[in-house]
């Protein structure tokens, strides 16, 4: 890989002396030559530091892409290395117990590499095009230059022909190796322009809003916050993904806690004053912005029409922590489409009655209801009528009985001020599907995929980034029937 240009000087020297030193150990330990890799593929110790100083965030993204870039050579040489070996392994010695113990040692340590590599696919995917494109160019070229030799040997072109264009290979090669082509990382107004709570609002107030951001990378496994902790803020996640977990919501339920980049977490909390629902954790390196609760309540004051937009961004998160394995099918965008124009937010007085209609469910976002035979009812939480088919939440009455979160009864009586997102079951994949397939919707999204695939054609890695257009900002109860009445 050396000699084909595929990797530095500096990094075959690190990997062979990894193989060096697993070679002294190899009598007496199992293959452990990626322990010697992991200082030079894992970020600096120093770096959380960096990430919450005063330095530049071009400086501070200078070093990390640095790192990161060199880890991915090596990551990739080391397991392209062992995948030959392996090879080579089996073809020498069959399927006899040695061999296939040395080969479980051998996919064992590779699984760190492979995590590795798969962060930096979803996290920074320009980094890997740049790996691509140099690895690729140098392909060409060297593949050119034996071409131009294949002629000149078969008397297609002369010697000086030959050395013409042997030289202007060599000059291009040279000018690659001298001034590789350099990683451009996303810029942060691109990065927040194209986030749906911050393209949506108006520009009167997004200025004002940004101008007091607060810009994070997180790695791996680092909390965004805590369950139980009081809310200082929201968190718009760019780049990456975060897993929810919580003791009272049940994750247990969800099958893929997750929530990709494009979501906006804490502002359910930071609109309501409780402390966070659920532990918020990086599930891979994350690039994110956040905003105080100061910020965002001087926001809401400022237009009706944006309080009630904050309002449908902080359900559409509510809506997969309570009832995941509906919505958990459906993506972010397809959770706003519904929460923004499939659905009533409606707000009701001391003493009312709500009463839902049958297949029609709501979400308890604040207030205080009663109903009969139950305790109080407090937000966050989901009311069903008591006539409800269980079986369209993918929930059992067993299940249900386990969940605080969920409430079945014939009517919800009012004991404080609600305000209550309701939806009709039947419809949510039928909305969901529709819109996404309309391509002139009020939320419609350009999608750039970006497919990496090795060459062995073992792997593929599709990376899709949304572009969601502006919604505009109105009504809250606009939308499709209510499926509720009320009553006093």
């Amino acid at each position: 890989m050396l000699d084909q240009g595929q990797i530095t000087q500096a990094t075959a020297n690190i990997l062979m002396r990894s193989v060096d030193e697993a070679m002294d150990l190899v009598s007496s330990r199992p293959l452990c030559d990626w322990n010697s890799l992991q200082s030079s593929v894992y970020f600096p110790s120093y770096y959380r530091f960096l990430s919450a100083s005063m330095l530049p965030q071009s400086f501070i993204t200078y070093f990390t892409v640095q790192r990161l870039e060199s880890g991915c050579y090596i990551c990739a040489t080391f397991l392209r290395a062992h995948r030959i070996a392996r090879r080579q392994l089996q073809n020498f010695l069959g399927d006899s117990e040695i061999a296939k113990i040395v080969i479980d040692e051998s996919n064992a340590g590779g699984e760190e590499a492979r995590k590795f590599l798969e962060e930096v696919r979803c996290t920074f995917p320009q980094l890997l095009c740049v790996l691509k494109t140099r690895q690729v160019t140098y392909a060409v070229l060297t593949h050119l230059s034996e071409n131009v030799q294949n002629l000149w040997k078969t008397g297609l072109l002369e010697e000086k022909e030959m050395a013409h264009l042997d030289d202007a290979w060599q000059t291009d090669l040279k000018k690659l190796k001298r001034n590789p082509q350099l990683v451009k990382m996303p810029r942060v107004g691109d990065l927040l322009g194209t986030h749906p709570l911050v393209g949506m609002l108006p520009a009167a107030v997004r200025a004002p809003l940004l101008s007091n951001k607060k810009e994070k990378v997180k790695g791996h496994g680092a909390a965004l916050y805590m369950e139980g902790s009081r809310a200082t803020g929201i968190w718009i996640v760019s780049i990456g993904a975060v897993k929810w977990r919580s003791q009272r919501l049940s994750s247990r339920h969800s099958l893929h806690p997750i929530f990709p980049h494009g979501s906006t977490l804490g502002l359910y909390e930071v609109l309501t004053g409780k402390s966070c629902l659920c532990d918020m954790i990086t599930d891979s390196l994350v690039r994110c912005f956040f905003i105080e609760a100061e910020k965002i309540d001087q926001l809401r004051r400022s237009d009706p029409s944006v309080e009630a937009f904050l309002w449908q961004e902080s359900a559409a998160v509510i809506a997969k922590l309570l009832i995941p394995r509906v919505f958990e099918k459906m993506t972010m965008q397809e959770t706003r489409l519904l929460v923004s124009t499939g659905s009533t937010m409606n707000l009701y007085t001391k003493g009312e009655d709500i009463m839902l209609e049958h297949n029609y469910i709501g979400i308890l976002l604040e207030g205080t209801l009663k109903a009969e035979n139950q305790n109080s009812i407090l937000p966050p939480g989901v009311l069903l009528p008591s006539n409800m088919d269980l079986e369209l939440l993918g929930l059992e009455s067993s299940a249900m009985n386990r969940m605080d979160s969920c409430y079945a009864a014939d009517s919800y009586q009012v004991e404080a001020q609600a305000r209550v997102l309701i939806f009709e079951v039947g419809r949510l994949f039928t909305e969901a599907n529709g819109q996404r397939n309309q391509p002139g919707g009020s939320f419609s999204a350009e999608a750039l995929q970006l497919s990496v695939e090795e060459s062995t054609g073992e792997e593929q890695v599709i990376i899709t980034v949304d572009s969601p257009n502006k919604l505009p900002l109105g009504d809250s109860s606009a939308g499709s029937s209510s499926g509720v009445t009320r009553g006093s």
